[in-house]
């Protein structure tokens, strides 16, 4: 009978697996919150307290990624998920800004739902670390 070694996950692995799961969580939430609000099976304060809820995991995402990106990550992976992270900022809030001034001013009428919005920053940090895990190769 062979004994396989298991090998210690990585840490950028523990970072994809843990916002995958938040991510995950948060968008059921927003599914289950919208089917809340136009059904009106709960009160609203339940409702309000569902939506707080699905979003913790994110908190705990955000505190754990600091976490292992000071201590763990070497000098590389942590310039790779700095410069990613500054990627998707950089596109998005002038998008996000832009979008919000013209959607108040009346000048655009579509509507970008909640997972949109919370998908935008994601897929902009893996675009990021696409192009810099590619220069830095």
């Amino acid at each position: 009978m062979e004994k396989h070694s298991v090998d210690a996950i990585s840490p950028a692995r523990k970072l994809v697996m843990y916002f995958a799961v938040a991510e995950g969580v948060m968008l059921t939430g927003n599914l289950a919150v919208r089917i809340c609000l136009r059904r009106e099976l709960i009160p609203q304060w339940c409702v309000s307290s569902l939506a707080i809820a699905t979003t913790v995991p994110l908190i705990i995402f955000a505190a754990l990624f600091f976490r292992i990106v000071r201590s763990q990550l070497d000098e590389m992976l942590q310039r790779i998920v700095y410069e990613s992270l500054a990627f998707a900022m950089i596109v998005f809030l002038p998008i996000a800004g832009l979008y919000v001034n013209l959607r108040t001013a009346g000048t655009i009428q579509t509507t970008l739902d909640p997972p949109e919005l919370m998908l935008i920053p994601s897929i902009l940090a893996v675009t990021g670390i696409l192009f810099s895990w590619s220069r830095l190769k």
